[in-house]
């Protein structure tokens, strides 16, 4: 009998209000009148996402707080959730409202996730290989190999390494691990035949209960192992997205569905992005940067120029090709945020405010 017949909607709504955010979120799966409960009437699902700008010099977040906005209304410092932002900490990712943050400064890499809105962390047990040897005075972006995920069916928070290897370092990292959240210990996960190394400037993506990478060499592909499984698998190819020769492209999120953007190496970068197991390219952006690895908030997309971000709403700005690209010219749009320094110290991604509480997986 449906839950509604046993409870009033306000009744219900008090009920799922008691459980932590996690648990809404998966109550959402129940049926179609939870889920509507869940989306429309509690704060965490109403609030949309905002950009969260990663100084990787300093390791200072900004949060954005409306793209339509001058910046100098908008574009605020978030404090240092339990002093844990300092020198040597770069950004992971970002999921539900939770940082996931890697200090190179450790042989490996050492992981924390934060909740800087109830100033909570947790430690993530080391992945620390036996025979990992670091040459001295060589300091690994160890934090590129990682990544930050989340599957809303087991509600489960995962930490993803990929296969990889590092200049300067006595080792190459050959098996993919994954860690759950609140779990002690590492697990490895076989590769797929031909291997699955990770071309970190590509960069890596967890979204919708996976974690995506690209391999290096002359025909890339996207691997991505699946956060409920743990199986590893590759997608359609990208031969008619990414023609040989093009080095320049990043993984990126678009609307919840995977994607990347690819540049020609003069003016123009296309973001493509999978759609039933087909690529499909979705906007192209003549004379204008975008950042990475986010640039879509809801209505609105971010490009960059220099350390500027613009804000530009996605029907003003946005000249429909073929009924399934976005053209977005040399307009600048809004300026949100203006920051110090080159371009390519800052990075960014989504946050959500949240008090998902980290004590649950200790």
């Amino acid at each position: 009998m449906a839950a509604e017949k046993y409870f009033s909607t306000d009744v219900l709504l008090d009920i799922l209000q008691r459980l932590p955010p996690s648990s809404r979120r998966r109550a959402r799966l129940v049926c179609q009148h939870w889920r509507n409960i869940v989306d429309d009437r509690t704060t965490e699902m109403q609030s949309r996402g905002k950009p969260l700008i990663w100084d990787t010099c300093s390791a200072e977040a900004y949060l954005v707080s409306n793209l339509s906005e001058p910046w100098k209304a908008t574009c605020k410092g978030m404090a240092d959730p339990a002093n844990y932002f300092r020198g040597g900490t770069q950004m992971v990712g970002t999921c539900n409202g939770l940082l996931c943050l890697c200090s190179n400064k450790e042989p490996g890499g050492a992981v924390t996730v934060v909740n800087p809105a109830t100033r909570q962390k947790l430690p993530v047990p080391p992945l620390r290989p036996k025979g990992l040897v670091v040459e001295r005075h060589v300091w690994p972006e160890w934090d590129k190999a990682y990544s930050f995920g989340y599957h809303p069916i087991t509600g489960q928070y995962k930490v993803v390494h990929v296969p990889c290897s590092f200049d300067g370092v006595v080792y190459e990292f050959d098996r993919v691990h994954v860690l759950t959240l609140g779990e002690a210990a590492w697990r490895e996960v076989p590769v797929i035949p031909g291997g699955a190394k990770c071309n970190l400037n590509a960069g890596i993506i967890s979204v919708d209960g996976a974690t995506h990478w690209f391999t290096g060499g002359h025909s890339p592909t996207v691997i991505s192992v699946d956060l409920r499984s743990e199986r590893i698998t590759s997608t359609r190819p990208l031969s008619a997205a990414l023609p040989a020769g093009r080095d320049r492209y990043h993984l990126t999120e678009v609307h919840g569905r995977l994607g990347f953007d690819v540049c020609d190496g003069s003016v123009t970068t296309e973001v493509w992005v999978l759609d039933n197991e087909t690529w499909t390219c979705r906007y192209t952006f003549r004379r204008q940067d975008i950042p990475r690895p986010h640039f879509a908030y809801g209505e609105y997309v971010l490009t960059r120029e220099s350390s500027s971000f613009y804000g530009h709403q996605r029907k003003a700005t946005l000249v429909p090709l073929g009924g399934t690209v976005g053209h977005v010219g040399r307009a600048k749009g809004t300026l949100v945020a203006k920051m110090k320094g080159e371009c390519y110290c800052y990075r960014t991604f989504v946050y959500v405010k949240t008090t998902e509480p980290l004590n649950c997986f200790t």
